[in-house]
């Protein structure tokens, strides 16, 4: 058959008789300047030519063998001193009218010339014909003349007959890098395509992507050119009844995996077989080093037409195909076959030989769906692998009444069950009872599967290690041994879009993660969030509500803002659905810590005091959270005396008490401000207390406590800080420069901490330095001024001339002298103790170990957020403008003596960044829809800075997707009037753009 793909863009003009003497012309042959000039191929089929006598060009339909015989034709014609050329294309010729074509008279051609005879395509010959047409072919070749011949390597019995001919085969067809650019020149294909994972350098897919454009998501062109390719290599070896279509139609069935999929899926494949498919047909990407297959296209649907066509005329093959699917785990694309091309009867087929494999995949609706379809669910004459998977898929997806009739029935048949069930499937539909064992009614029948299949099958191993952790983790203390459970989940993802065993045991992983201080990624936590919808589009609520429980207690301990208000209830509500205890108890107090967080005290010590009453003794986790979360919660509701009241009673001679307790009473010394008190008691159990596996839960409850801890934290050691102190608190002092600390010294002693945004105020040792220990003015000037330069030394000289600008020189040194005095006394700076001022030549300093500032710590942010590229992940920015918020209590401390130019400065420079922070927070919340936090931000920003335009526009934007639309009608109305009346002028054009596509699309709306 001739080539008649996209590469043939000129056909060879068939000779009009066999006495043809002189070759076509050019536009003769209907050259249009559309082929690329194969120069390599040419002096490769020139070579072999001259040696042997005849060439074969063998490949599939679709790699320009026909363009590469025009291509020769044409330069064997400008060749000096040859002449004459014989072309002859014999797609559509019988046998004796191709012979006849072949059988030239001695006149016909200049034989002493060695004239050149191509023949393009090959009709289907019997035997007896094909060993005529390569006698034909050899009787050219002995009377002189040059044999080329174009065919498709299904024309096995003819390249069987031409053994001694030379050959080129597809592989050499392919676009080489060197022709890269060429191809790329003449067809104008975008350069940011990837030309080789599109195409493998088949010629006529590369030309395809002449119509494919580098910011098109279409590549229609290029997929209908794949399935022509596939359906013509099809179509031939089916004509040809070669023993290879079989493999074929499995490959296309299949789309990609292993070879060894195949061998799986009832398909013998010999080494012969392996060299063909990588020697002829290099579109199916044959791996021999590894053993893998692949084909080109890109899209599931793309070969479906042909997927169908192959199971209508090869009944069984489809089937075939999707058990070697299945055995090779790849569930998703064996369900999507199924969904395709199997019949009714043949999807049951299949689930009953892999009864437990699709549902463990997620794919519960299409067991659900199939055997609904076929009236066998639950029915008398349903087979035992068709009700285990009703079984599974309905415990997957919560339909417990019909996981109840499942087992009634599977007891019933607790004798057949070892004949008509394998071992592995047996032991993973048993795993799954013990994982959902809490919902009555759904036990199996007590048949023993062998101790291979309990401990040999990953599915069942997986679950096994889900039901012992997370009982440890709930249930139990919360310490979790995780052994070599842990390599179960770094063997690597599965195939299938959805794992439920290994979904359960990660959630496991990060649960414990999370409950432990190390939190959990970013990445980690928004790859579950999506994966929340995908389960939800499966039916696997059970699932969901687990993942979704995750997620939200991964933003509890981080502190974020809430964003699923029903993600722990609707847990509760599926775990008293399946009577876990344990979980139901678990959601409860998270629901409460919750609620603490968007101010339902009251809420959350009911939620407390009932885990206090319904966890067990041995369930120490749940009691001491529970336990936490009530204490928190009356802290939080009630009055300060009458917290103080209750603490005057509290026994601070216990003995014993667990770290929960521990905790209780040092929160509510700290709420109540008995900090004598609270030292004696941090000093008596201070082990305890900071035990690595309680902080979470302790840095959980004073984020909830807020200020009312302070205290607290100020007793905590740097070392463990980080791990307690709560999301915008100040951090410890960094590293400092200088060391003067003495080694005796404890190194979480006498820090000062000095705030400058909203005013002027000093702490040390968590108490606050009042008026009565600044002796003189200027050293909180003096102080203010050193913190801005914290890390640094400043002059004296620019410090007299800020301080006392009219004063002398030695005047002023003296005054500094004094003043300097003053501000040690006032840090509590003693010789042998924390030097706060450090002195070196001219220049002053504050110590950077035992100083902090929230200068310092609003910088930091401001370059996180402010520098940070693209990369950096929205929610991060977000978290980033929040502490900040927190931080810029107002605007910077202006002292009212010397010259305040340094410090109006700094104020007008502090502010500009915050907005810009509040402005790039803004636009991050904007692209992950957090409106709550974006109208947050959008708002501390308008309270700074109220006529600036960027915040206007920005505030507006919020307001109109908050649906708060009288908002930006008044808020745009306010700064035009001020404009107006105080400058005298009208709002920036961009700021009126905004607010007329605004008001403009709501009366749009109001018109729909």
């Amino acid at each position: 058959m001739a080539d008649t793909t996209v590469q043939k863009q000129e056909t060879v003009q068939q000779a009009e008789d066999a006495g043809a003497e002189r070759p076509q012309t050019a536009r003769e042959q209907g050259y249009t300047g559309r082929l690329v000039r194969r120069d390599h191929l040419l002096r490769s089929i020139g070579g072999k030519g001259t040696e042997s006598g005849i060439v074969l060009i063998v490949a599939p339909d679709g790699f320009g063998k026909t363009a590469l015989l025009i291509q020769y034709a044409h330069a064997a014609a400008a060749q000096r001193g040859r002449e004459g050329a014989l072309a002859i294309d014999g797609a559509n010729l019988s046998c004796e009218e191709l012979l006849e074509r072949l059988a030239c008279p001695g006149d016909a051609l200049p034989w002493a010339t060695r004239p050149l005879v191509t023949l393009d395509g090959i009709p289907r010959l019997t035997r007896n014909e094909t060993k005529a047409l390569a006698a034909a072919l050899r009787a050219l070749r002995d009377r002189g003349a040059e044999v080329v011949v174009a065919c498709t390597p299904a024309r096995r019995q003819l390249l069987d007959e031409l053994s001694d001919a030379a050959r080129i085969d597809a592989q050499a067809l392919l676009v080489s890098p060197r022709e890269y650019s060429e191809w790329v020149a003449l067809y104008s294909i975008a350069r940011t395509l990837d030309v080789y994972g599109l195409t493998e350098g088949i010629p006529a897919l590369v030309a395809c992507l002449e119509s494919v454009s580098e910011r098109a998501s279409d590549t229609s062109p290029l997929e209908d050119g794949i399935q022509k390719l596939y359906q013509e290599t099809l179509d031939d070896l089916r004509r040809e009844r070669d023993p290879l279509h079989r493999v074929v139609c499995m490959l296309l069935l299949m789309g990609a995996g292993t070879l060894g999929d195949l061998t799986h899926g009832e398909v013998k494949l010999r080494q012969e077989t392996i060299g063909r498919l990588v020697r002829d047909y290099p579109m199916f990407n044959i791996d021999q080093q590894h053993g893998a297959f692949r084909c080109l296209t890109r899209r599931k649907d793309a070969l479906a037409g042909m997927r169908r066509n192959i199971a209508s005329s090869k009944p069984g093959y489809a089937l075939v195909a999707a058990r070697a699917l299945a055995r090779a785990r790849r569930i998703d694309d064996a369900v999507a076959l199924a969904q395709a091309v199997l019949s009714r009867s043949e999807r049951v087929e299949l689930i009953v030989q892999f009864p437990v494999a699709f549902a463990l995949a997620g794919q519960g609706a299409f067991v659900a769906k199939t055997l609904a379809a076929t009236g066998e669910v639950l029915s008398s004459g349903i087979e035992t692998g068709a009700l285990i998977a009703a079984y599974v898929s309905a415990l997957t997806m919560g339909d417990y009444r019909l996981a109840r009739g499942a087992a009634i029935e599977l007891r019933r048949r607790a004798t057949a069950i070892p004949q008509q069930v394998a071992p592995a499937d047996w032991a993973c539909a048993r795993a799954v009872a013990e994982t959902w064992e809490s919902v009555s009614g759904i036990a199996l029948p007590d048949v023993r599967e062998p101790a291979a299949a309990r401990l040999g099958v990953r599915d069942a191993t997986l679950l096994r290690a889900h039901v012992r952790v997370y009982d440890e983790l709930v249930a139990g203390t919360g310490d979790v041994t995780w052994g070599e459970d842990v390599k179960l989940l770094e063997d690597g993802a599965s195939a299938n879009e959805i794992d439920i065993p290994r979904l359960l045991l990660l959630c496991d992983r990060y649960l414990d993660d999370i409950m432990h201080g190390k939190g959990l990624e970013v990445g980690n936590r928004e790859a579950l969030e999506r994966l929340v919808e995908r389960l939800m589009m499966r039916r696997l609520a059970p699932i969901a509500v687990r993942v979704r429980c995750v997620v939200n207690m991964a933003r509890l301990f981080a502190g974020d803002p809430v964003v699923d208000e029903r993600g722990f209830v609707d847990a509760g509500t599926t775990a008293v659905r399946e009577s876990d205890l344990p979980t139901q108890l678990l959601c409860l107090a998270a629901e409460g810590w919750q609620g603490l967080a968007v101010g339902q005290a009251i809420n959350g010590q009911f939620r407390g005091q009932q885990v206090i009453k319904l966890a067990g003794e041995d369930q120490v986790f749940l009691h001491s959270w529970g336990t936490l979360l009530e204490r928190v919660a009356h802290l939080r509701g009630t009055s300060r005396v009458k917290v103080r009241e209750e603490a005057e009673t509290l026994d601070l001679s216990e003995e014993d008490p667990t770290p929960a307790r521990a905790w209780c009473v040092a929160l509510h010394l700290a709420a109540a401000r008995f900090d004598s008190e609270l030292s004696a008691w941090y000093s008596l159990h201070k082990d305890l207390m900071l035990e690595a596996r309680f902080r979470p839960c302790a840095r959980l409850a004073m984020s909830m406590l807020g200020s009312k801890a302070d205290s607290m934290r100020r007793l905590l050691p740097r070392t463990v800080a980080p791990t307690l102190v709560p999301a915008g608190e100040p951090a410890p002092a960094p590293d400092t420069l200088f060391e003067v600390v003495p080694g005796g010294i404890a190194s979480e002693v006498g820090q000062v901490v000095i705030n400058l945004f909203g005013g002027f105020q000093v702490e040390r040792n968590g108490h606050t330095l009042t008026q009565t220990v600044w002796r003189r003015k200027k050293a909180s000037v003096l102080a203010a001024r050193l913190a801005l330069s914290l890390g640094t030394f400043v002059s004296r000289r620019t410090i007299i001339d800020e301080l006392w600008p009219k004063a002398e020189y030695a005047r002023g040194r003296e005054s500094l002298y004094v003043t300097l005095s003053a501000l040690r006394s006032a840090m509590g700076q003693r010789a042998g103790g924390p030097q706060y001022v450090l002195t070196q030549g001219e220049g002053i300093a504050l110590n950077g170990e035992f100083v902090y500032s929230d200068t310092k710590r609003f910088e930091g942010l401001a370059r996180e957020i402010l520098l940070s590229g693209d990369t950096v992940p929205a929610q991060q920015i977000v978290e980033a403008a929040l502490k900040m918020e927190q931080i810029y209590r107002g605007p910077l401390y202006l002292p009212d003596s010397g010259d305040a130019s340094f410090f109006a400065n700094m104020r007008r420079a502090y502010l500009s960044r915050y907005i810009d922070c509040m402005m790039r927070g803004v636009d991050a919340a904007l692209r992950m829809e957090n409106l709550n936090s974006a109208a947050w931000l959008v708002e501390a920003a308008l309270k700074q800075a109220p006529t600036r335009e960027d915040v206007i526009r920005h505030a507006m934007t919020v307001f109109d997707q908050c649906g708060r639309r009288r908002e930006v009608v008044e808020l745009y109305n306010s700064h035009l009037h001020y404009l107006e009346r105080e400058l005298s002028t009208l709002p920036e054009q961009e700021t009126r753009e905004a607010y007329d596509r605004i008001i403009n699309q709501t009366r749009r709306v109001a018109m729909l």
